[in-house]
């Protein structure tokens, strides 16, 4: 009887450490899958809106590469894009932006407060909705955000990062790059992402962060419609400053029918264009960017 009774202890023992185990094992698998997925993928990210960078500093001009021949579009009124860039981290400015009287792009970050349901209204409103896709900048001390694809992400993980940055965005009908100057850079890097981009039938704006970029080549030959920003209207944030850089891209759109800039949530810009983008219509008119890529001859 004393030889059963010790078997048992010793088998209680063992199940208690057993049990024990599988308990820490569980746990440390939670926590990994948390850490992973709360810095790729994480929704409602807590947000500093002091601290946000909308972009990387210093993006280039857009100057036509010699030789690059730009389509022209035949209309009765040039078409001028306006993208907003970033939208989804703050709700007021996002509803300013949403209520502004001439037609916008707004274009929404993944895994943002607002996006969702700012993307909703924006569709119900008739305005186009592009997904603002976080691409790995050349300077690692610019933060891209959330699912942010990086040049050295496998085919597989760059698809599923795409997926889950897609389905934060509802009703999105294109892709523009948020920073990316080392992934646009990379061609083979790009042309997984143009496939995506192709696959759900989407079109492609190149936000140009860098002159070496290759979007537009790689949706070229992907046979991805696509477009390439002039414009940044908002780098001075300055209500003159970006009533002249709207001035600039609708002299642009008059010279070659079409033009497309891009802004993004702040308050000063919010002025300028409620100020400034009006009276230009009638000279212009403001249009969906996809309406400029349809009319490519």
């Amino acid at each position: 009887m004393q030889t059963k009774g010790v078997s048992l202890a010793r088998l209680w023992r063992l199940s208690v450490a057993l049990f024990l185990l599988l308990v820490l094992l569980g746990s440390i698998t939670v926590l990994g899958y948390v850490i992973f997925f709360g810095t790729a993928f994480a929704r409602d990210v807590p947000v500093d809106l002091h601290e946000i960078i909308f972009e990387e500093p210093d993006p280039p001009e857009h100057h036509p590469v010699e030789g690059e021949e730009l389509p022209r579009l035949l209309v009765d009124l040039p078409k001028v894009a306006i993208i907003i860039d970033d939208m989804g981290y703050h709700k007021r400015l996002g509803e300013q932006l949403l209520g502004l009287p001439v037609v916008l792009n707004y274009s929404f970050l993944p895994f943002v407060p607002h996006s969702r349901a700012q993307a909703v209204q924006a569709n119900l409103a008739g305005r186009t909705v592009m997904l603002h896709l976080p691409l790995q900048p050349r300077n690692p001390a610019w933060d891209p955000g959330p699912g942010a694809l990086l040049v050295d992400d496998a085919p597989p993980l760059q698809r599923e990062k795409f997926g889950r940055c897609l389905a934060e965005v509802p009703h999105a009908r294109g892709v523009n790059n948020h920073m990316g100057s080392l992934f646009t850079e990379d061609s083979r890097a790009m042309s997984g992402v143009m496939g995506e981009i192709h696959a759900n039938g989407l079109f492609f704006v190149d936000s140009y962060t860098t002159s070496a970029s290759t979007g537009m080549q790689v949706a070229g030959e992907l046979q991805v419609r696509s477009a390439r920003r002039d414009v940044f209207l908002d780098n001075v944030l300055d209500e003159t400053q970006i009533c002249l850089r709207l001035e600039e891209l609708v002299e642009i759109a008059l010279r070659r029918g079409w033009g497309i800039g891009i802004a993004h949530p702040h308050q000063v810009t919010v002025d300028a264009l409620r100020r400034c983008a009006p009276p230009y219509q009638g000279q212009i008119e403001y249009v969906g960017v996809e309406e400029i890529i349809a009319g490519w001859p």
